[in-house]
């Protein structure tokens, strides 16, 4: 099955200019566009009044700080291996260990499916940064930094040896255990900066 992937954009400081590939014009303080997986699982990202989405695009980013936004899912399963687990909601890269290796991301929030609202709905808050240090217990790296600073002229490589790496406002299956399919519970909406 082809996957496709949908993302939406934000700018996280009203009134400071990002330079970029494209200039996309903000439209609303409060809207923010779903991401929908293959599946139905859909999670969409706000924040405070200084997050303005833009229409289709990621998330974007113009300060050097944290901000807290708001994810909400529907349509999301919960039940992997009929364990009732829930999902974990994530902020930072996607790399191949994602779903046992919680070290890479710089914010996470468990939500259990006895949490879920009907129709596999729930609501929670995440920080996103620009920066922040992985956790060197997990990553396997002496406190590395992560960078979503992710130039997209360049390689994924080329990136990765800058300590650079695209990140995502990201749900999964939590606790490790495998859906099936494993992608059943998984939505990213990119962040940039």
């Amino acid at each position: 099955m082809t996957r496709i992937a949908r993302s939406f954009g934000i700018t996280l400081a009203a009134g400071v200019a990002a330079v970029g590939i494209a200039v996309l014009p903000a439209v609303s303080a409060s809207a923010a566009t779903a991401v929908t997986n293959d599946y139905g699982a859909s999670l969409s990202v706000s924040g405070p009044a200084s997050v303005v989405t833009d229409g289709p695009g990621a998330l974007h980013g113009v300060s050097d700080g944290s901000v807290t936004v708001t994810g909400t899912g529907s349509g999301f399963d919960g039940d992997a291996q009929g364990r009732g687990f829930g999902v974990y909601v994530v902020y930072g890269p996607k790399q191949a260990d994602y779903a046992t290796n919680s070290g890479w991301f710089g914010s996470a929030q468990w939500v259990s499916k006895s949490a879920f609202t009907a129709g596999g709905g729930f609501t929670t808050t995440i920080d996103v940064a620009k920066s922040y240090t992985a956790d060197p217990h997990h990553t396997g790296d002496a406190a590395a930094t992560v960078s979503c600073d992710y130039d997209a002229t360049k390689t994924a490589t080329a990136n990765a040896a800058l300590g650079q790496y695209e990140c995502f406002v990201q749900t999964f299956s939590a606790h490790g255990v495998a859906n099936d399919p494993v992608d059943l519970d998984e939505v990213q909406v990119p962040v940039t900066w």
